[in-house]
């Protein structure tokens, strides 16, 4: 079965949390390194992000009134309404991967205030969810057990009108992530078996 964590690249043992009116007491943990963050607000996950400098990216983009830098507008509300509960998790990783493992944890935990490659908003995203899953697997799988697979996956987050419009594979990316049979309804993994 498909399992997540042979994709991640985060060292468990790097991570830390920090409340959000606390940051700037962590700048030296911050300045001149590379990774991800993640915007939890009571334990759910709102937004994922990407920066090789962290404390450029928060001094000089979330922290600052009137930033140059590009800002996500429903999570500054939700800090300017309520920032006692906004808590950031901060994964330290080489640049090289920030981008892919960014995208990444989009695909499998659908945060609600991001927008590009979110499965709960785009569709192909979704497709490339289904290939890495087939390819993953080893294995074929019928429509049917992918839709209710991805539905329980992401909690009903992503409906399965969304789910069966990725399958329908209409501008063929799926077909560039995984085998597809619109005839039989069946995916099946571009990989070899192996013995």
């Amino acid at each position: 079965m498909y399992k997540i964590e042979k994709y991640i690249k985060i060292d468990k043992n790097q991570v830390f949390t920090v409340k959000w009116n606390e940051l700037e007491k962590r700048k030296n943990e911050l300045d001149e390194v590379s990774g991800l963050y993640f915007y939890h607000v009571n334990n759910k996950l709102k937004y994922v992000g990407l920066s090789d400098n962290l404390w450029n990216r928060f001094n000089g983009g979330y922290l600052k009134e009137d930033t140059k830098q590009h800002i996500n507008p429903k999570l500054m509300q939700l800090i300017t309404s309520n920032s006692s509960v906004v808590e950031v998790i901060f994964a330290p990783l080489d640049k090289y991967l920030l981008k892919e493992q960014e995208t990444l944890w989009i695909h499998e935990y659908i945060p609600e205030f991001n927008e590009k490659e979110n499965p709960r908003y785009e569709i192909h995203p979704i497709q490339k969810v289904i290939g890495r899953i087939v390819n993953s697997s080893n294995k074929e799988w019928s429509f049917n057990e992918m839709r209710e697979y991805l539905f329980n996956k992401w909690w009903g987050k992503v409906s399965y009108e969304r789910i069966d419009e990725a399958l329908a594979n209409k501008q063929f990316h799926l077909s560039n992530y995984c085998k597809t049979s619109q005839k039989k309804k069946t995916l099946k993994s571009k990989k070899k078996k192996t013995a």
